[in-house]
């Protein structure tokens, strides 16, 4: 015997007509959006407008994760993205929450590159 939610899902299918069977999803921006952005040694943590908060691990983001602290603060938030002004940087949440990673670029390596050899440079001179 159907217990719960299923059995009450298979009588609203057999009363519906064929019109509300095939409905188009509803993606709800809003919902999506950051309101906060914090870090643990290992992840970025984004909490969403819904309540939701969503934790990425840092690996995906390299510039992020080389980021220092003073850098990974500095944000901005802007409808479904989050930017890093000082590293240039940011994070598409459309993508993010969809599973879509782009593959890095020759370009985006040899910022990468760039900004870890800078940062050696300083840590040796002070």
């Amino acid at each position: 015997m159907a217990h719960g939610t299923r059995a009450g899902r298979e009588s609203e299918l057999e009363m519906a007509d064929d019109s509300n069977l095939y409905l188009e999803p509803v993606i709800h921006d809003t919902r999506n959006e950051p309101q906060a952005v914090r870090f643990t040694d290992t992840h970025v943590m984004i909490d969403l407008a819904d309540g939701r908060i969503i934790g990425v691990p840092l690996r995906f983001f390299p510039l992020l994760e080389s980021a220092s602290d003073e850098e990974r603060h500095n944000y901005q938030l802007g409808g479904l993205e989050i930017y890093w002004e000082d590293i240039d940087d940011g994070i598409d949440l459309t993508a993010m929450l969809s599973g879509l990673y782009l593959e890095t670029s020759q370009a985006y390596k040899d910022k990468l590159q760039k900004l870890i050899a800078e940062r050696k440079a300083v840590a040796a001179a002070t």
